[in-house]
Parts: structure tokens; sequence; C-alpha cells
């Protein structure tokens, strides 16, 4: 029998962490943050005007997936009102259900949540990856719980993939974009000597302790000295800032920094699991202009091809800066459901609905053999470990 146990309080969520952790190693495409430690501090930062919502989906009473959703509120000029989303930011593209099964866990998830407590208004679920990993999981259970999903915004992260070797990708690099990094490499060593370095976290496959704190400060300092999106909001930094010494202890961060005569001018803080970078923040001092931060990104990419790393996803702000690297994108879909008799839910819809801009249009979900991420059946056997080891 399959059934939902709901955890309204972070006191109930703690005995979760194990659990959460096996599924976590079992979870396709997975994330650091969708790992209990990033959900803990996104309490720690978010949670005294949220209410949480996490639903653990169980089969014969062995778990087999965790849906997190939270409670917010939400102004509008009718009011504000209550929507279920998911608690996370926007450091990393795609977002969704932790475990092998996300077909059965999202469908069981969203159909207890359309019968049990509707304390919400709008439903509101960013960052899936409608067109990869999800396949229209989310869009069919939505459907399926007769929560008509409307496909609300859409998100386009570059990206850039890492197959074959250095020299190939370079080649495959248009002139005007090899000779940019040439140059920016000769503008800027008038500043000075040039050095590139990078620090990957090794968590407790090592038993490495040190939590890098001196890295993080050096991230925030160029964070302060960068324009534009290098500024974010204080409280996003927050939660990055909670969850480095859970994400260090996990080998789940890396940081990488270019310094001239010595001096970090650029830096880039990533997330890693399984060889798949997530950019978090990448950025340069104002000072120093923008051909430190092509430096970075042309020493960054060519460690990466050296380790076998397999792709890095990158901010869409930073669109511009790695237009001359990126050699594909991936696009993730919002959905958004509202309740029919609340104004202020309508009116919320229709301020999603103007701020959407184009959607691309939803494709056929791709046919694939029947797998154990697919099967309602609790998975068989152990799971290659993923990156995250924390306890």
């Amino acid at each position: 029998m399959i059934a939902v146990s709901e955890f309204n309080t972070f006191e109930e969520l703690a005995n979760l962490r194990v659990i959460w952790r096996e599924l976590w190693e079992r979870t396709p495409n997975a994330s650091f943050v969708q790992t209990w430690d990033w959900l803990r501090s996104y309490l720690r930062i978010h949670g005294d005007n949220q209410q949480l919502r996490t639903l653990l989906v169980t089969l014969r009473t062995k778990p087999i997936g965790i849906v997190p959703l939270m409670i917010r509120q939400v102004e509008t000029t009718l009011g504000s009102t209550p929507v279920l989303t998911w608690p996370t930011s926007t450091v990393v593209p795609f977002y969704g259900a932790i475990g092998p099964n996300p077909a059965a866990t999202l469908g069981t998830a969203f159909s207890h949540v359309a019968r049990n407590s509707r304390n919400w208004k709008a439903l509101e679920l960013p960052q899936i990856d409608e067109f990869g990993h999800d396949n229209l999981r989310t869009h069919n259970a939505l459907r399926n719980a007769r929560l008509k999903p409307n496909r609300i915004g859409a998100v386009t992260h570059p990206v850039v993939d890492m197959l074959g070797s250095w020299d190939s990708y370079m080649w495959n690099r248009n002139l005007p974009s090899r000779m940019e990094f040439l140059r920016a490499e000769q503008v800027a060593s008038h500043f000075g000597p040039i050095s590139f370095h990078r620090w990957r976290a090794e968590g407790g496959i090592v038993g490495a302790t040190d939590r890098r704190w001196d890295l993080f400060k050096v991230f925030e300092d160029i964070r302060w000295n960068t324009k534009g999106r290098g500024r974010r909001d204080d409280r996003e930094l927050a939660l990055i800032r909670d969850a480095h010494a859970a994400a260090v202890d996990a080998g789940a961060v890396e940081f990488c920094s270019l310094t001239v005569s010595g001096r970090p001018a650029a830096c880039a803080y990533n997330y890693r699991t399984d060889g798949r970078l997530e950019n978090v923040f990448l950025g340069s001092r104002e000072e120093y202009g923008e051909a430190v931060l092509t430096c970075l990104l042309g020493h960054m990419l060519r460690d990466s091809f050296m380790r076998d790393d397999e792709s890095i996803v990158f901010q869409p702000e930073d669109a511009r800066q790695v237009a001359a690297w990126s050699n594909s994108d991936v696009t993730s879909i919002s959905y958004g459901h509202y309740a029919k008799f609340s104004p202020a839910a309508q009116l919320l819809r229709r301020r999603r609905a103007a701020a959407a801009g184009e959607v691309p249009a939803q494709r056929s979900p791709v046919k694939v053999e029947a797998a154990a991420n697919d099967k309602v059946a609790p998975p068989a056997g152990e799971a290659r470990l993923k990156v995250f080891t924390g306890a």
C-alpha cells in the first residue's frame, strides 16, 4: 500500500535525515540543493514567515520518495495569498522530488495535496526540467490530481558540455572566441602576473574538515565589488553562507579564483555532483574590467576538461559573459495552478502570465523503456554513491 506522511516542523523533519540521504543518493540528476542540509539552511533563513509541508511517500512502509514543499505568502494589490511551492532559490536551474521513483512520488504527493489541508490558494513550481529528466512527470502528476498546471514561465541557462578534449572543444569555438581568450590574458597581465587557483572540497570521502571560510570571504569581497548580478539578494547570500559548511563536508562545493599580483580579482563558486557543476556565483572586481573574468572562465573550463568533468551550468544573468564558451543550454519551466474563486490568486496568475514572456512549446514525453526509477516498487539493491556523504 502506498501512503503519504506529512512533516510540518523542523523537529519532525530532523527524523528524516538518514532516509533523505539514502533517497538523495538514488535521485536522478540530483543537486546539492535537494539535500536535507540545504533545506535546514533554507528554514533557518526563510522559515520565519513560511510553513513547511514536506511529504514522505512510502510503499509497504518502505520510503520511495520525498516532495519538499513550503507555503509562503505572496503580496498582491488584493492582499496576500498563500502559495504552495518548492523550498529553493534560483542558484541552480532545476528542482524536484527526491528519490528514484519520481513518477510515483509526485503522483502520490500531489493527490495528497489536492485532497488534504487546502490551506493554499496558488501552487507554483519553478525550475522543472520538463525537457530533460522530469520528462513531464510533474505535469502529469498535477493533471492526474486535478490540479490543472499552467506553464507560467521559462528560464534558459547557458551550459558548457565537456565532451571530448579541451583541444577539440577549443577547435569548435569560432576564431573570435579563441582570440578573445588570448587578448583577455594579455589585458589582464598588464595589471600584474596572473595565476589560476581551484579548491575542491572532498568532504567525508577523505575525512577533510577544513571549511575554507577564507575562500568564502574572498567570494563575499568580490561579490561586493562586482556590478550587476554579483550583488545578489542578501537573504539568498545568507542562505548560501549558511549551507557552505554542509556543502564542504559533503564534498559538494568548489571555489575557483584568478589572482593578479597575488590579489584575487575574479572568482566562481560552484556546486558539484557526479562531475556536474552548477555555477552559483561568477564575478570579478570592477577595477579590473571583464578581461579577468574571461581569463577565469578559460582556465576554469580547461581545468575541468583535465578533471573529466561532464558539464557546467551557468546563471541566465551571465549569458553574455559566457556566450563565447557555451556550447549548449537547458531550459527550466514553471508550472502554476490558481484557485478559480480566489481574486488574489487569479490576480497573481495574471501577473505571472504578463511577466512570463515567451514559453517554449510543450513537447511530447520522451519514450523510454521501463526503468527502476519509473516503477512504483521500492528500488532493489544499492545505487552508486554520489558525492553527498554527510551524516
